[in-house]
């Protein structure tokens, strides 16, 4: 026996069904149900109505448990090119913010000089509260 892609050939063992079919020649969508190949019809109970503009591709009909569902691919065009009107450029460093284009520049600070400040201060207030702290920093 020959296994092949899930098939054993020969022993007559699916482990997965599932099919591919093509637009127009494999399956076509009417009227809330779904005709595939050598008529046979199943109903449509869930439906995404976002794509519906777009044309049909491709689909694969699984067979999973004791459900069918035929998930149906979408021919979506490409979209225009986009020409930007401007640009705009941003840098994050560790004390400044610098962001702007060929006009305009601006700087914002950061916190971190404020944060380093409070660090020492609150340091330096441990150190003379608790002598003992000092002999362990080595001050």
């Amino acid at each position: 026996m020959q296994m092949l892609g899930g098939i054993i050939l020969g022993g007559g063992l699916v482990r997965k069904l599932s099919m591919l079919l093509h637009p127009g020649s494999g399956y076509r969508v009417k009227d809330g149900y779904v005709e595939i190949i050598r008529g046979v019809k199943l109903k449509i109970i869930g439906w995404d109505r976002r794509y519906d503009q777009y044309e049909n591709g491709g689909a694969r009909l699984v067979y999973r448990g004791d459900r069918m569902m035929l998930w149906i691919s979408k021919k979506i065009p490409k979209p225009q090119p986009y020409q930007p009107r401007d640009a705009i450029a941003v840098d994050i460093n560790e004390k400044k913010i610098v962001y702007g284009d060929h006009v305009i520049n601006g700087e914002r600070d950061t916190k971190i000089d404020e944060a380093h400040r409070w660090k020492k201060l609150a340091e330096e207030e441990i150190l003379i509260r608790y002598p003992a702290w000092r002999r362990r920093r080595g001050s």
